[in-house]
């Protein structure tokens, strides 16, 4: 096993696009669309981990070329402002000068986002020798109402800047914004390309790999290649050799320290962390609301709890579970839990 970079999927990640595993069909578009040297606006569409973002920068890279450092700006619609912006964004409201109508005397705001993340970015003009800039927009359906206030710039600096977009749900896309762009749909990739990938790796790295662990591998990975390689560097620690079972039993430990780890930052009182993590857990296991009940009951009978403590959480987690029967939204029934375990280590 090599040590020289210690992150495998840092080590094999691909540096062009024609290394990208598994998604022929949008990587040939975009190399057309390199060669005509001109694009709309795009929607980068896919599901979670699923490489949206590396093809997004990569395409970018070789479209612009040497001017590609200057011209090109990655910004995550999901990280909240620091107050300095936000205050940045609030002087920078202006007050209507138009004597007539609904907005007569208002003042006038940009939505913080766009005031400070993007509006300086788009309004700046191309430097060197590129067609236009670009600027990369990460999970832009967390904009929400905002995104028609993108609409605006979209229209106003098209031809100085051109717009990828990136989400995991097109749903939460405003139509205005759909209709403006050209939409890729980034899908898992096939198996016949994971195969060929991992075995690569396998090879590098002197480690023995079967076909039906590949076959195992890509389901529980869901074709992302990224956690495929991260699942297959963990397994290689007890040896070269990884085996069907070795790879369920380090996933299965792996899925039960998960949720230790969570019941430990509820009993912390860390409500938002222990949110953020249950979500990730139900995102990479695939959990329904009651098997994420029924896995969250087995961990907190194994742990030091006395009597009273664990016949209290019990109590909380069969009422949660019945409340989820009817409940629409398995997320609000699962926070819910999670808050009142929260709540419950005050007490401890």
């Amino acid at each position: 096993m090599s040590t020289d970079i210690p992150i495998w999927r840092i080590k094999y990640l691909p540096s062009k696009l024609k290394e990208i595993c598994g998604k022929k069909k949008c990587i040939e578009r975009l190399e057309e669309i390199i060669k005509e040297k001109n694009f709309p606006h795009l929607l980068f569409v896919g599901a979670e981990g699923i490489g949206k973002t590396l093809i997004a920068r990569l395409f970018t890279k070789e479209f612009l070329g040497e001017n590609h450092d200057t011209n090109t700006k990655l910004v995550y619609a999901d990280v909240p402002l620091t107050e300095e912006e936000r205050k940045l964004a609030k002087s920078e409201a202006y007050v209507s000068t138009s004597k007539i109508g609904s907005m007569a005397g208002k003042k006038i705001t940009t939505p913080a986002f766009i005031q400070v993340k993007v509006k300086p970015f788009v309004q700046l003009k191309v430097l060197g020798g590129a067609p236009f800039k670009i600027l990369i927009v990460k999970n832009f359906d967390v904009l929400g109402d905002n995104q028609q206030g993108f609409r605006r710039l979209m229209e106003t600096y098209g031809s100085n800047c051109r717009m990828i977009l990136i989400t995991t749900r097109i749903s939460r896309i405003i139509d205005p914004i759909i209709s403006r762009c050209q939409i890729f749909l980034i899908s898992q990739s096939d198996f016949v390309s994971f195969s060929h990938l991992l075995k690569t790796i396998a090879n590098k790295e002197s480690l023995e790999l079967t076909d039906e662990v590949i076959e195992i591998l890509y389901r529980i990975s869901d074709g992302k290649i990224a956690k495929a390689i991260d699942l297959l560097q963990l397994c290689c620690i007890s040896g070269n050799i990884i085996s069907s079972n070795s790879l369920y039993e380090f996933v299965n430990t792996f899925k039960n320290d998960q949720i230790r780890k969570l019941i430990e930052i509820c009993f912390e009182g860390a409500f938002s962390k222990a949110r953020t993590l249950m979500r990730d857990i139900i995102k990479d296991y695939k959990f329904n609301t009651r098997q994420f009940f029924s896995h969250l009951m087995d961990e907190l009978i194994n742990l030091p709890l006395s009597r009273f403590e664990l016949i209290k959480l019990i109590n909380i987690i069969a009422d949660a579970d019945f409340r989820a029967i009817d409940g629409r939204d398995g997320d609000i029934q699962i926070s819910s839990l999670l808050s009142k375990l929260c709540l419950f280590s005050e007490k401890m």
